[in-house]
């Protein structure tokens, strides 16, 4: 329901409240490792963390540098072995981090998709099945001429959609064909 203070319509509410639904069940099916994930691919994903690894390197290095002056021995000597390792471990790690979120977004869009086409798909019968119901009301009101409509008359008839991806596929170059001249 609108709230007193929104301007939207009921209809647009709706709407809104049951998009905001599918997205809550698609929340509630994710483990609590995966939010964890998430969350940590959420945080990480600022420019703050860029600003967090140059400081971390930058000061690695100034602190092997600055060592050997103090008289104390540096723990990792240029060419800097152990951090370039802790650097390849967290690149390894972040890859895994945002690919298993990329795959749980992959889904959802998927699933998101299907339910497009689905409503597409009903939505195009519909309109058939209206332009249908016009054409019979045309043709049975006497006071409105009597006129062969060929568009009208291929609307009425709902579009089959292995048909239009058979003829797609047909049609459409592969991304390894070459564009014929």
């Amino acid at each position: 329901m609108p709230s007193d203070e929104s301007s939207l319509s009921v209809q647009i509410d709706n709407t809104i409240e049951t998009i905001a639904e599918l997205e809550r069940r698609a929340l509630a099916g994710t483990s609590h490792q995966q939010r964890a994930i998430e969350w940590f691919t959420h945080e990480v994903g600022r420019p703050r963390s860029v600003l967090f690894i140059v400081g971390f390197v930058v000061l690695w290095i100034a602190a092997n540098l600055a060592l050997p002056r103090l008289g104390r021995p540096p723990f990792d000597m240029p060419p800097f072995y152990w951090l370039d390792g802790i650097l390849a471990l967290a690149a390894l790690l972040m890859t895994i981090i945002i690919l298993t979120s990329e795959n749980r977004i992959g889904e959802a869009e998927e699933r998101r998709s299907r339910l497009h086409l689905q409503i597409s798909m009903l939505a195009e019968r519909k309109a058939a099945k209206i332009v249908q119901l016009l054409e019979e009301l045309r043709l049975d009101t006497p006071s409105v001429p009597n006129r062969e409509d060929r568009e009208a008359q291929e609307m009425t008839v709902a579009t089959d959609p292995h048909e239009v991806a058979e003829q797609l596929e047909r049609r459409t170059p592969s991304r390894g064909e070459l564009p014929e001249t």
